[in-house]
């Protein structure tokens, strides 16, 4: 089972900001860009929120590890919530007006989303020869960029493994870098968000049942009490 919830980037309020411990926030002052500190605020916030309510825990008070699994680094590796016995496993992505996560309980997941009309030049480069063929258009490319993405989120990798290395056509991996498993370990199924968005949920195991929820309600009653109980009473979290 994977849930994935999504919110408007201008749903979630500045004052949600105290949900982000120390290390959240100098990695957000290191953003460039205003409008990335923003998507990079509504993700963790919603991640924050989603975890909280999963494990009955404060969101304030989650820490994660960013250790890298390949390498060893502790600051670039898939974040991973600390927990005393086993966690859900999650992976978030935000892109335009848009930030998602994707939790799971019983399996590694990578979740990817772009917006099918941002319009950006393709990166033919980081395609295979039979996956130029399959993009006609700006919004083929997106939705097989989000495939390709997901599957490297899934992995621990990202973009640190050059995206040409991997082959998806349709939701089926078809190559893939030895050190990185299998393409019959993944498996591949499309989100349904609003448009314009896209999203792809790559899960290692067989493919897992999908919930897509909006966490508009779970983020507006957080910013309306500015009090984060764990759990809510009427939890909207299935385990």
């Amino acid at each position: 089972m994977a849930e994935v919830w999504y919110i408007g980037v201008d749903q979630v309020p500045e004052s949600l900001a105290v949900l982000l411990d120390g290390r959240d926030r100098a990695r957000r002052r290191r953003i460039l860009r205003e409008a990335d500190r923003r998507r990079a605020l509504a993700a963790w916030v919603l991640t924050r929120l989603v975890l909280g309510e999963k494990l009955g825990r404060d969101p304030a008070a989650l820490s994660f590890d960013r250790t890298c699994t390949h390498c060893g680094d502790p600051d670039h590796g898939k974040p991973v919530v600390e927990t005393t016995g086993p966690g859900p496993d999650f992976s978030l992505s935000h892109a335009g007006g848009l930030a998602v996560v994707a939790v799971s309980s019983d399996r590694t997941v990578g979740l990817d989303i772009e917006d099918a009309t941002a319009g950006v030049q393709p990166l033919a480069p980081a395609l295979t020869e039979r996956e130029r063929a399959t993009c006609l258009d700006y919004a083929g490319f997106a939705r097989l960029w989000t495939r390709k993405e997901a599957v490297l989120k899934a992995a621990g990798k990202g973009l640190e493994i050059h995206p040409a290395r991997i082959e998806v056509l349709g939701t089926t991996l078809r190559a893939l870098p030895e050190e990185l498993g299998r393409p019959e370990d993944y498996t591949l199924r499309d989100v349904p968000l609003p448009a314009p968005y896209v999203g792809s949920l790559a899960a290692l195991g067989p493919e897992p049942s999908l919930s897509v929820r909006n966490g508009a309600e779970l983020v507006g009653d957080a910013a309306a009490a500015q009090v984060f109980p764990s759990p809510l009473p009427h939890s909207r979290i299935h385990a």
